[in-house]
């Protein structure tokens, strides 16, 4: 999701007051922990030690707090370098890394909010941006833009479910060989 504008800096940025760090810490909290819907503004006020009305101060609304606060920006573009032939299972291994229980939270949160529209066109923008337009425009062949979107889907389909099927738990081998599998699933839209 796109970060803020500098007018309006992102939590986590240089220069955010304590306040708003201690807002962005309680809402990505239970927004993962929840989900949107069951997160109000007065829970993440109370978990943030705040009056609900500093939170619509400094966020404007629980869609733009949402928004804000549960993002990705950083994740997908070091993974699409690199050799074309070997993207779908370094973004698959990247991404069901051991160590990236968070982001597979926020992904999920996403997903599960993306019933609301402001959410929903958020993560569709973000996916374009982050991964469908630089992946497609490496790629060869037909339908190039389908194919990087199809990618896209598979990636968000397999986070979302991997706590589902238990794959937190997973052994570090486990998790490799889902990759190598997964991986070269993907890799067919990729390089068909």
């Amino acid at each position: 999701m796109e970060h803020a504008s500098d007018d309006e800096q992102a939590p986590e940025a240089e220069g955010a007051t304590p306040t708003q760090r201690a807002i962005a810490l309680a809402a990505r909290e239970l927004f993962e922990a929840k989900g949107y819907g069951a997160a109000s503004i007065r829970e993440i006020a109370k978990a943030a030690g705040v009056d609900p009305a500093l939170v619509i101060r400094h966020f404007g609304s629980k869609d733009e707090l949402f928004a804000r606060v549960i993002g990705f920006d950083e994740h997908f573009a070091p993974h699409l370098d690199g050799p074309l032939g070997t993207v779908g299972e370094r973004l698959t291994a990247y991404l069901l890394d051991a160590s990236h229980t968070q982001l597979r939270a926020s992904f999920s949160a996403i997903v599960r909010a993306a019933d609301h529209e402001r959410v929903r066109v958020e993560f569709q923008d973000s996916l374009r941006r982050l991964l469908v337009e630089k992946l497609s425009a490496r790629m060869s062949g037909d339908d190039t833009l389908l194919r990087a979107w199809l990618v896209s889907a598979q990636l968000v389909g397999l986070i979302h479910s991997w706590d589902a099927v238990g794959g937190e738990s997973a052994t570090p081998e486990a998790r490799a060989q889902v990759a190598r599998l997964y991986g070269a699933a993907i890799q067919k839209l990729i390089t068909p």
